[in-house]
């Protein structure tokens, strides 16, 4: 059942990124019929999408704040130092807010998590190479 899970949260993740790829601003997206809207990293955004209790790093920089379609929402920021630290904390607090937590892949950098309105989420920590530090990606699907 793991393995069957697993495979959904990849494909949707994967689902959002080929979604959002030639996407860099709101107005390109609207012209062009698709539901993609995209913050800058000065306008105050309603993140109620983002489980309780799942608090970033201080101090981090957005660089993508998204809402794909109607139901899929990516945040990524970059912070200094590494985060991975941090996987006790979301975890738990996934866990105390009913989450359903798949920490498989812990070792690399993920906590995948599912339930309630959320159909898949995740937490990853990577260190891309165009960027000066480490980013946090939290993505969601909403149940429809």
């Amino acid at each position: 059942m793991k393995i069957i899970q697993f495979a959904k949260m990849t494909a949707g993740t994967a689902l959002v990124f080929l979604a959002s790829c030639g996407q860099n601003d709101t107005a390109g997206a609207e012209s062009a019929g698709d539901e993609t809207e995209i913050s800058t990293a000065g306008e105050a955004v309603s993140r109620d999408w983002i489980p309780a209790g799942i608090i970033l790093p201080q101090p981090h920089t957005v660089i993508r704040d998204s809402k794909l379609g109607t139901r899929t929402y990516i945040l990524q920021v970059v912070v200094e130092k590494d985060p991975k630290d941090q996987f006790p904390q979301w975890q738990a607090a996934l866990e105390q807010a009913g989450y359903e937590i798949d920490d498989s892949m812990l070792f690399d950098g993920r906590i995948l998590f599912q339930g309630a309105e959320v159909e898949s989420g995740q937490i990853a920590v990577s260190q891309p190479e165009d960027q000066k530090g480490y980013m946090i990606q939290i993505d969601v699907s909403k149940v429809s």
